[in-house]
């Protein structure tokens, strides 16, 4: 026989059945025995479920106030459409969160104390971050008290000041959020120029009343850190007043060094997602496990880690917005613990329809509003201040794997829009003056978003899938890819696994609706599709992998030169700094901060190793020791 105390397991059905005989005797008003009282409104309840739920009503009805005797109860600064959902949410454990009601409803749930219907709100909001409203975030999560509100919006605020700082929430911040941004290490500016205009605007949003704040403000202003022309222009000929005296004070006060803002450290650096972890290739991708995420920095030639993606995401979408945000989105998880027929292990995968941002500062992962569509290896596109998310891999048939959906970020949330013209089992898609090409095959399409239309444009003379594209000026760069055609006519040289002299590439003239054969990358041998077009250093590049797939890598850096036609070599990367990533990884560009990243340290691969236990290896002819561990 079971103890009396032993603990059993909550019978669930019996707790629904509660919770729904509660909501009955609500509804029709049965044993109630309290009456809340809002403006013109009543809402007869049972003290005991408020009590349950909430320490404000706890407190008032087991305290001993005088309300604990009243059969009436008036609530002051309290909005009655706001507590009717925080009763039902006593009765039903349903809480109706949606951006209308969730400022309010967290200051009710704060007022009254309702412990679980905060945190679901803060969860809330702080998914809901974004660069319109972050300053507004910084605002709430302060008044309320709740750091991990008032954390995540700062550092949205630090990340995104160069526009935020000119909008009426940040002029209308309090003096001691003002300075507690201001002062931060962790501002995105490449000038400090913008830190004294965002303090200037805001002492001057009301200059009668925050003339005493003028010397605390300007004091967060690194004054070294400006330029000669700018430190002249303020602090010489100024009027004799109060604020040039304070100016002209701090100017002689200041040391004369300054910790670089974080955005004056970052670089741009190439992305590399799906890369090969720093183990076997081989194992790893027949294995299911994911890869890692590494950066690469021409400027500095190093190699940092990236956080890798939740879930141990593989064949993801990836995009990096112009204002430097990047995201991945869809992809497949392993499914663990899967059996095959025979009993067997059997690596199972399943799509899903995730999306992150990654929060550079953190180097980790955030989750976003998850997408309508599951999708493998969806094209994403930003184009015209929206994410799209095109076509992809997925399970279903062909009407699902055309589907397109929009991500609007100041709400968060996804909506689909016009479908693709057909299902391709490969294309890609790149954005270019308002509007978004899809290329397949030897097919171009447009996507018009104001008419939420597909157009087909100009047909390309070679047919071939797997190549790469990226935008540039007036121009689509279509590179590499393996020839689809099945015979017949001539055909253009393309590239394959052999070795080739040349790299394919076509050119798409968006004003003049017109494809056209460019210059060949010039390049000794490459192992095809290992050909990613990007847009680096305010230049057309390609990384490409110069050998085969199972030889020693040595990846390259051509950039193009539009009015030569001709493509150089803008950097060898050794195999020394990068090493092997694999030929499924994506590639993208952004600028991101060597501080906030670990540095990847290189290691020798496995065949350097020789059987007799050598200290010292040749590479490019040199022979260079071994690190030490």
């Amino acid at each position: 026989m079971s103890g009396l105390g032993e603990r059993r397991p909550v019978n669930a059905d019996y707790a629904v059945s509660l919770l729904e005989q509660l909501k009955f005797f609500y509804e029709q008003k049965l044993l109630t025995d309290v009456v809340l009282l809002v403006d013109d409104s009543e809402f007869p309840c049972h003290k005991m479920v408020l009590a349950a739920c909430s320490s404000y009503f706890r407190a008032m009805f087991m305290g001993g106030l005088s309300e604990s005797k009243q059969t009436h109860v008036h609530l002051r600064n309290v909005d009655a459409t706001t507590l009717q959902i925080i009763i039902t949410y006593a009765y039903t454990g349903h809480l109706a969160i949606s951006d209308s009601t969730v400022e309010p409803l967290y200051e009710t749930a704060c007022f009254l104390q309702v412990e679980d219907a905060l945190l679901q709100c803060r969860d809330y909001l702080v998914k809901k971050i974004n660069p319109e409203n972050c300053v507004r975030m910084l605002s709430i999560g302060d008044l309320f008290s709740c750091s991990e509100l008032k954390q995540s919006a700062k550092r949205m605020v630090e990340h995104k000041f160069p526009t935020v700082y000119r909008q009426d929430a940040f002029l209308q911040l309090s003096h001691e959020l003002l300075v507690d941004v201001l002062s931060s290490d962790n501002l995105n500016v490449e000038k400090e120029e913008t830190v004294r205009e965002a303090a200037m605007l805001w002492l001057e949003y009301n200059m009668e009343a925050r003339s005493q704040h003028l010397s605390s403000v300007l004091s967060q202003i690194r004054i070294d850190a400006l330029s000669e022309v700018t430190q002249r222009a303020w602090f010489q000929g100024l009027p004799p007043n109060d604020k040039s005296v304070v100016v002209q004070g701090l100017y002689k006060s200041m040391p004369k060094f300054f910790k670089p803002r974080l955005g004056m450290t970052k670089e741009e650096m190439l992305i590399f997602m799906e890369a090969l972890s720093e183990t076997t290739g081989l194992s790893v991708m027949m294995s299911m496990t994911p890869g890692a995420m590494v950066c690469y920095s021409p400027q500095a030639e190093k190699v940092y880690k990236l956080c890798n993606p939740p879930q141990n995401l593989r064949k993801m979408g990836t995009l990096v917005t112009p204002d430097n945000d990047l995201f991945i989105a869809g992809g497949e998880i392993v499914l663990e613990n899967a059996v095959g027929r025979g009993g067997g292990p059997q690596v199972l995968v399943d799509s899903v329809d995730s999306f992150f941002w990654l929060d550079a500062q953190q180097n980790s992962w955030v989750a976003k509003t998850p997408m309508l569509c599951a999708r493998r290896k969806p094209s994403l596109v930003y184009c015209d201040g929206f994410i799209y998310a095109v076509g992809g891999d997925r399970v279903g048939g062909e009407l699902d794997r055309r589907t397109v959906e929009r991500y609007d970020r100041a709400k968060d949330e996804w909506t689909m829009v016009s479908p693709l013209p057909a299902a391709w089992f490969w294309s890609t898609c790149v954005a270019a003056h308002g509007c978004i090409y899809l290329l397949t095959h030897d097919l171009t399409y447009c996507y018009l978003p104001r008419a939420d239309a597909w157009a087909e444009m100009a047909t390309r003379k070679i047919s071939r899938c797997y190549a790469s594209a990226a935008a540039f000026g007036d121009f689509i760069f279509y590179l590499g890819g393996a020839d689809m055609r099945d015979g017949g006519g001539a055909r253009l040289p393309l590239p394959g696994p052999a070795d080739v002299s040349s790299l394919v590439v076509e050119i798409y003239d968006v004003h003049k609706n017109e494809w056209r054969r460019a210059a060949d990358v010039p390049t000794k041998r490459y192992s095809d599709p290992c050909v990613r077009a990007v847009v680096l250093l305010d230049g057309l590049c390609v990384f490409m992998r110069e050998t085969p797939m199972h030889d020693r890598p040595k990846y390259s850096i051509y950039q193009y030169d539009v009015e030569l036609d001709s493509w150089f070599l803008m950097q060898p990367v050794s195999e020394r700094v990068l090493w092997e990533l694999g030929n499924a990884f994506h590639c993208a560009v952004g600028k991101l901060y060597p501080s906030c990243l670990e540095e990847s340290p290189w290691k020798p691969p496995a065949y350097l190793f020789s059987p007799d236990d050598a200290e010292e290896f040749e590479v490019d002819g040199e022979l260079v020791s071994f690190p030490l561990a």
